[in-house]
């Protein structure tokens, strides 16, 4: 579309004040289909502003469509977009635009969370408020927090966003492309504990060997 021309408010102030198009032609040096194309609207709307209506009608994303959207997704959050859109049978990139510009909602990735009992929820919040407890009295300054790791000699691999550029299977998957991992790897764990006054050494722990206040660690 093209932009609408700078002498655009002038044409029209000097035709509401009576002047004749001739001479708003002659006046402000403008085309003459410049000045009859802004002026034949108003002669037969009686306005300058636009027209309702103007420009191309929405097909695909109308108020009917993004309503359809909308249910879809109120009675199932997690569904696909590449699904819904095949349903709907438009395509994936306008489903895309109704989801994000008109719903205004986002996609986020679904949480892993634990199962936990009225047994379990009531010990939690009993240790919670223990704990707050302690910290009004000051217990958690001398609170020592420790944890051990577990370590695997194995390269990390995740088949979803670890991909390989190839023209064929065979090259993709061609010997010293493939990640290897054995059922039963070798593994060292270490241990660490931290304070208010600071941190221990990492502590490497004896394969086979179980925790306990009697344990003997290797220093890191």
């Amino acid at each position: 579309m093209a932009p609408p021309s700078r002498h655009r408010s002038s044409i029209l102030n000097l035709f509401k004040e009576g002047v004749l198009p001739v001479d708003i032609i002659k006046r402000l040096v403008v085309l003459s289909k410049t000045v009859y194309d802004l002026i034949s609207p108003f002669k037969k709307l009686g306005t300058f502003l636009d027209r309702r209506g103007r420009g191309r009608k929405a097909t695909v994303v109308t108020p009917d469509r993004i309503k359809a959207v909308n249910q879809g997704i109120g009675r199932i959050a997690h569904r696909s977009i590449r699904k819904m859109a095949k349903g709907m049978k438009i395509s994936r990139r306008l489903l895309g635009r109704i989801v994000k510009d008109k719903l205004k909602l986002i996609c986020y990735r679904e949480r892993k969370a634990a199962i936990l009992s009225e047994a379990t929820t009531k010990k939690r919040l009993e240790r919670s408020k223990k704990l707050l407890q302690r910290t009004l009295n000051g217990e958690h300054l001398v609170t020592v927090f420790f944890d051990e790791k577990l370590f695997t000699v194995q390269a990390e691999f995740n088949p979803q966003n670890h991909r390989v550029l190839a023209e064929t299977s065979e090259e993709a998957f061609a010997n010293g492309k493939a990640i290897h991992q054995g059922s039963h790897p070798a593994s060292v764990m270490v241990f660490g504990a931290v304070c208010a006054d600071g941190k221990s050494p990492l502590l490497f722990v004896d394969q086979g060997v179980k925790i306990n206040k009697k344990s003997t660690f290797r220093r890191f």
